[in-house]
């Protein structure tokens, strides 16, 4: 099983849209498109209303993904994290490091 994934500009900031599980079979998809279409041009938005299940591989990426635009000086937000996701990233203290919102109309607008 693979994943869908597409970027768009959206009120100034970069929306990347996954689509699928990510786990131990996709998680390595999800990382070479990060490498790839990430941009420190403008803030970074990553929507996940359609991700039913992530493992923990998929985990360390978002903390990689938090550490590099950390490094980067660009904001990142969760969109549509799943309550079972959120709850797992709670357990293991990963939630602390993100912003998160309900849908992509709540991102604050960038100048």
């Amino acid at each position: 099983m693979s994943l869908l994934i597409t970027s768009s500009l959206e009120r100034g900031w970069q929306i990347i849209t996954v689509k699928g599980q990510v786990d131990s079979k996709t998680v390595n998809e999800l990382r070479d498109y990060l490498e790839q279409e990430f941009t420190s041009a403008h803030p970074l938005g990553l929507e996940l209303t359609e991700v039913p299940f992530m493992s923990s591989a998929g985990l360390r990426t978002l903390l990689t993904l938090y550490r590099q635009t950390q490094s980067s000086g660009v904001s990142l937000a969760l969109i549509g994290l799943r309550p079972e996701i959120a709850d797992t990233m709670k357990v293991t203290g990963f939630y602390q490091y993100f912003t998160v919102y309900e849908t992509t109309v709540e991102l604050p607008a960038t100048a």
